[in-house]
């Protein structure tokens, strides 16, 4: 997979964009419109479904990135939809799975990097399988949906997408005492 391109013309004017110093940081400038390019971390939300004391729901991903990789629902943020909101639509869209939002934790975000210079700001979220409405099914982008244990899957010859990773160690951490991770 190619990583993102950086943008060489500024998306105002289409002058040929240099480099500047600001806030200790080299950033693309526009010398046209006497302005920063800036390039900020895209919005995504994600969920951790859990149930029993360590069976965590997965996806198996059905397209790029990721394809064949097992994951956590999750995906980018609509125009003027909350990360909340976002965490919900995911879960259903992946795995035919409804939540009221206000059963939806707060775990913490996390800045990841998707390609070479593309970043995003996860808003991760957590429900215990027990808040949760419909049956159990991929979604249209996912090949397969179940729950799993980690280890069981990282000993198995399946691959497990490490983007989310910290955040199923985060849920760990604040004494949840829903997944246990080693690795």
């Amino acid at each position: 997979m190619a990583p993102e391109m950086i943008p060489s013309n500024c998306p105002y004017c289409g002058d040929e964009l240099g480099r500047r110093m600001h806030e200790g940081v080299e950033r693309l400038y526009c010398e046209g419109c006497e302005r920063f390019i800036w390039r900020n971390p895209v919005p995504v939300s994600a969920v951790i479904v859990y149930r029993e004391t360590d069976e965590v729901l997965l996806i198996k991903r059905g397209i790029e990135p990721g394809k064949g990789k097992w994951s956590l629902p999750a995906g980018f943020l609509e125009v003027e939809e909350s990360a909340r909101d976002a965490a919900a639509r995911e879960l259903e869209e992946e795995t035919n799975l409804e939540i009221d939002t206000q059963n939806l934790d707060y775990v913490h975000d996390m800045n990841i990097e998707r390609f070479t210079n593309q970043r995003l700001l996860a808003n991760i979220y957590s429900a215990h399988y027990s808040s949760v409405e419909g049956d159990l099914e991929p979604g249209s982008d996912a090949e397969d949906a179940g729950f799993y244990r980690l280890e069981e899957l990282r000993s198995s010859e399946q691959e497990l997408r490490t983007n989310f990773v910290p955040a199923l160690r985060r849920l760990e951490e604040i004494d949840l005492d829903v997944l246990s991770i080693n690795s």
